[in-house]
C-alpha cells in the first residue's frame, strides 16, 4: 500500500458467504474451508490486530491504528488510517500522522487529535481529515501522556510526566559495574535485577502535571493532592473528575495502583475528595476506587470499589454517586452493586448514554461483549445480538445512534464492524482477508463438571473434518496463566503483535490433528467472585483441569493415550503440577514458570512472600517448608516418563527454571531447555517467537505423532530428540486411569 489513498478493501457480495451481518456469525461451509490452504506459523505474522479506535461525535468518521508482526524487521509495526464509516468509503494512509498515537476525535469536529513525538518530546496535535492541515495544541519541556476534549470540544485537560531526577542507577549496573559493596534491600530485591540491566525500579514514580485550558484562557495547572492517574470531563465541561495516588501513599512496588477519586471544579479551581483509597495494612484489606465517567447532562459519576484481598485476589464493585446529594469521604450510605466490572486497561468501564442506559464493554464468562446495565444485572445489548465471538473497542457517537467496534472468535481474526440503529451491523473492514482464506480449526465452547460438583467453561480447537479414522484426537491442554486472566474468545490470544504473552501456536496445532482443550479453571475472573477464590490454589484448580481432560476423553474427543499438556507463568507453575499429580501425559510443554516454590521464595522480594506466596500456600516457607515442597513440580518427577520442553527468557524466569531438566532428567525424563534472549517473562521479538512456536509444533508432532519436519535446518534437533526417545523407549508410558 501506497501513502494517500488506496484501493478499498471491503468486501463484495461474492466475497462473503451468507452476508454482512452473517458474516460476523457463520463460518463458510465446511466443505469449501477444506480445500483451503492450512493456517501455518507464517500466518501469525500476516494478523492485522486494532490496538487504538476512535469514532468522531457524529459517527461519520473513524480513526484506527492496526499492527503486526514483522519478520523482516523484527519488531512490531503500525499503520493509522482514517476513513468515513461508510460501507463504500476508502480508507486513507496519511504520512503525517503514521507515528501518531492516542487517536480521538475533537467532539463536533473533523479534527482528529492524537500525541506524537515531533522532536524532543510528546505534545498534542490535530489533523483536520477535510483538508490534512495539522495544528499544535500543547508545548514545553515535559512530555503529554494523556489528554481528553470536554464534550463540547472547547475546553481541553492533558497531563505531563516527569521523570524523577534523583533516580538511582539499577541494581544490575551497581552490582556488575559499581566501585563499592551494594547493601540489599530483601524487602525489594528480585532475581530479576540480577539478570536484566533493564529492569525498572518500580518505587522510582514518575510526577505527573494536569492542565486545563478553556477556550482561548490561558492554560493552568491543576492542583491535586497526589499523582494523576486518568480524569474525565462532565457533559457540561466546568468539572473534572480525577483518579489519584495520595501523596501519602507507600513508594512500595504497585502501592501507586492504590487510587483515590476526587472531584476538580474548572470554575473555583477547587478540588474535593470524593472516596479515598486505603492501602494494605496488618489489620484491614486494601480499597482503592476507579472509574469516574460522568452520566451525560447529570450531576452524576460511575466509581468501582475494588476490595483487595492479596497481591493478586481481588473482589469489585460498582455505584453512582449522586453528587448533589451524597456525602464525601466513604458515605456508608452509598449502594455498592456486586455486579463485577473486568474492563481492559485504558478502556472506560461504563459508557452512559442516560442514568438509566448504560453500556459496559466487560468481559463475562470469558467473553468480552457489549453489555447493558440493568436493576437486575447485566445483560447482551441488544444492539448487538446477531453478533457472536468477542467485541472490544466499543466507541458510540455523542448522541448513541452509531457504534464501532472490533469483533473476533477464536477462529475468527479481528475486524471492524459499524453499528447504526436505522441499518444495524455492516462490516467496515478486510484487514485479514489473507487468513480468511486458510483453513483454521473449528472451535466451540465446552462446560463439564469437576470433582465437587461445580460447572468449569472451557474452549475446544478441533482439526476441520471431523475424527480420523473415527479414532480419538490426541489432546493438548492448555493452561492458561495469571491465574486471574481469563482465556477469551478471541483469535491466537496468546501470540499477538504488541503485548502478547507466549507464542503457544494452539490453531497450528489443531490444523496438524491435534485437538486442543483450554479450561478456564477455578482462579480465572469473569465467572464470579466465588469462582474467582479458590479454596486451595492447588486443589479445585488442578480438579478442574484433570475432570475437564477426562470428561474429553469420556465424549470420545481426546485419546488417553497421546496427551499432551501446556502452560505460561502460572499457567506453567499449575499444569506442571497437574503433570505430577495426574501421571496421565505423554508430553508436557512449559514456559516461564516457578516450579520450584522453596526456590522461588529465596529469589522474590520479601513483600512479594508475605503478600502472595503465603496467602497462597497458606503459611511462609519458614513455618512450614513441607508445604513447598508440596506444591514444587520438580520435587515429584520421579515416576513420570512425560517428554518435557522447559522455555524461559534470559531476563526473566531462567534462573528459576534450571532446576527443572535437571530433576527431569534425573527421574529418566526426555527433557530440553530453551532460554530465549533479550526476553523477559514475555517473547516479544517477532523472530524468537516464531522460534519458540516452530520449536514447540515439532516437539508436540515428534512426541504425539511421531512426525518430523524434513527441513534441513532441524536435522540437529531431530537427532538430539530421537537420543531422548531411547529415554522414553525404556520407561513405556502406561495409562494410570481406566475410562
Amino acid at each position: 500500500m501506497t501513502s494517500g489513498k488506496f484501493a478499498a478493501f471491503f468486501a463484495g457480495p461474492a466475497t462473503i458467504c451468507f452476508g454482512l451481518i452473517a458474516s460476523i456469525v457463520l463460518a463458510c461451509p465446511i466443505a469449501a474451508a477444506a480445500e483451503k490452504q492450512p493456517f501455518t506459523i507464517d500466518d501469525y505474522f500476516k494478523v492485522q490486530r486494532v490496538t487504538e479506535l476512535s469514532l468522531s461525535s457524529s459517527g461519520e468518521m473513524i480513526a484506527y491504528t492496526v499492527e503486526r508482526q514483522s519478520l523482516r524487521k523484527n519488531r512490531s509495526v503500525r499503520t493509522v488510517y482514517v476513513s468515513a464509516t461508510t460501507p463504500s468509503a476508502e480508507p486513507i494512509l496519511i504520512d503525517k500522522i503514521q507515528n501518531a498515537r492516542s487517536l480521538a476525535w475533537i467532539p463536533g469536529t473533523h479534527e482528529l487529535a492524537f500525541l506524537l513525538n515531533d522532536g524532543e518530546v510528546s505534545q498534542l496535535y490535530s489533523i483536520d481529515a477535510k483538508n490534512n492541515k495539522i495544528r499544535q495544541h500543547t508545548s514545553g519541556d515535559e512530555p503529554v501522556v494523556k489528554f481528553r476534549f470536554a464534550p463540547d470540544g472547547g475546553a481541553l485537560a492533558w497531563l505531563t510526566q516527569t521523570d524523577s531526577d534523583d533516580k538511582p542507577l539499577p541494581l544490575f549496573e551497581r552490582l556488575f559495574n559499581g566501585e563499592e559493596g551494594v547493601v540489599l534491600d530483601s524487602e525489594n530485591a528480585v532475581v530479576y535485577q540480577f539478570v536484566n540491566p533493564d529492569w525498572p525500579d518500580l518505587s522510582a514514580r514518575p510526577t505527573h502535571t494536569l492542565w486545563v485550558k478553556q477556550a482561548d484562557a490561558k492554560a493552568f495547572h491543576v492542583e491535586v493532592p497526589g499523582q494523576v492517574r486518568s480524569f474525565y470531563w462532565s457533559s457540561d465541561a466546568p468539572r473534572l473528575s480525577i483518579s489519584y495516588t495520595a501523596d501519602n501513599t507507600s513508594k512500595k512496588s504497585f502501592f501507586a495502583n492504590y487510587t483515590s477519586i476526587g472531584i476538580f471544579d474548572v470554575a473555583t479551581k477547587t478540588f474535593r475528595e470524593l472516596v479515598r483509597a486505603h492501602p494494605p495494612s496488618e489489620t484491614k484489606q486494601a480499597q482503592y476506587y476507579t472509574g469516574g465517567e460522568w452520566v451525560p447532562g447529570e450531576d452524576k459519576v460511575f466509581v468501582r470499589r475494588t476490595t483487595e484481598r492479596d497481591a493478586w485476589m481481588s473482589s469489585t464493585e460498582w455505584s453512582l454517586f449522586n453528587l448533589s446529594t451524597d456525602k464525601v469521604l466513604e458515605n456508608e450510605n452509598i449502594n455498592w452493586q456486586e455486579t463485577e466490572i473486568y474492563a481492559r486497561d485504558g478502556e472506560p468501564a461504563f459508557l452512559p448514554a442516560t442514568e438509566n442506559s448504560v453500556y459496559s464493554n466487560k468481559t463475562v464468562h470469558a467473553r468480552q461483549f457489549l453489555y447493558k446495565i440493568t436493576k437486575s444485572g447485566l445483560k447482551s445489548a441488544d444492539i448487538l445480538q446477531d453478533v457472536q465471538g468477542s467485541v472490544s473497542f466499543v466507541r458510540f457517537s455523542s448522541d448513541f445512534r452509531k457504534a464501532a467496534f472490533v469483533n473476533e472468535s477464536l477462529t475468527r481474526p479481528p475486524e471492524i464492524y459499524i453499528w447504526r440503529r436505522v441499518g444495524g451491523v455492516k462490516k467496515l473492514t478486510r484487514l485479514n482477508k489473507e487468513i480468511d482464506v486458510k483453513r483454521l480449526p473449528t472451535a466451540r465452547e465446552v462446560t463439564w463438571k469437576s470433582e465437587d460438583g461445580a460447572t468449569v467453561q472451557g474452549w475446544l480447537l478441533e482439526p476441520v473434518g471431523g475424527k480420523s479414522d473415527n479414532k480419538p484426537w490426541p489432546l493438548v491442554t492448555f493452561v492458561h496463566g495469571g491465574p486471574a486472566l481469563a482465556m477469551p474468545d478471541e483469535f491466537a490470544f496468546y501470540y499477538k503483535a504488541n503485548g502478547g504473552i507466549w507464542p503457544y501456536p494452539l490453531e497450528v496445532y489443531a490444523v496438524n490433528g491435534m485437538a486442543v482443550f483450554i479450561p478456564n479453571y477455578r482462579g480465572t475472573k469473569t465467572f464470579g467472585d466465588e469462582f474467582a477464590h479458590p479454596a486451595v490454589i492447588d486443589g479445585e484448580p488442578v480438579d478442574d483441569i484433570v475432570s475437564g481432560i477426562e470428561h474429553l476423553i469420556g465424549e470420545g474427543i481426546g485419546d488417553p493415550d497421546r496427551l499432551a499438556i501446556s502452560g505460561h507463568s502460572h499457567g506453567a507453575w499449575l499444569a506442571s503440577l497437574v503433570m505430577t499429580r495426574a501421571k496421565l501425559f505423554r508430553v508436557g510443554s512449559f514456559a516461564e514458570g516457578t516450579p520450584n516454590q522453596i526456590a522461588n521464595y529465596s529469589l522474590m522480594p520479601d513483600w512479594l512472600n508475605r503478600n502472595v506466596h503465603d496467602i497462597n500456600w497458606g503459611v511462609s516457607l519458614y513455618d512450614d517448608p513441607q508445604r513447598y515442597i508440596d506444591v514444587s513440580p520438580e520435587l515429584h518427577f520421579k515416576g513420570l516418563d512425560a517428554a518435557v520442553l522447559f522455555e524461559a527468557g534470559s531476563k526473566s524466569l531462567a534462573i528459576n527454571m534450571m532446576g527443572s531438566p535437571k530433576a527431569a532428567r534425573r527421574a529418566g525424563m526426555p527433557v530440553e531447555f530453551v532460554v530465549y534472549p533479550k526476553t523477559g517473562h514475555n517473547i516479544r521479538l517477532p523472530r524468537l517467537k516464531k522460534e519458540s512456536a516452530e520449536r514447540n509444533i515439532d516437539w508436540l508432532r515428534f512426541w504425539l505423532l511421531s512426525e518430523e519436519d524434513p527441513t534441513p535446518a532441524k536435522a540437529m534437533q531431530y537427532e538430539r530428540w530421537r537420543k531422548l526417545r531411547t529415554l522414553q523407549d525404556r520407561n513405556k508410558y502406561v495409562v494410570k486411569k481406566e475410562y
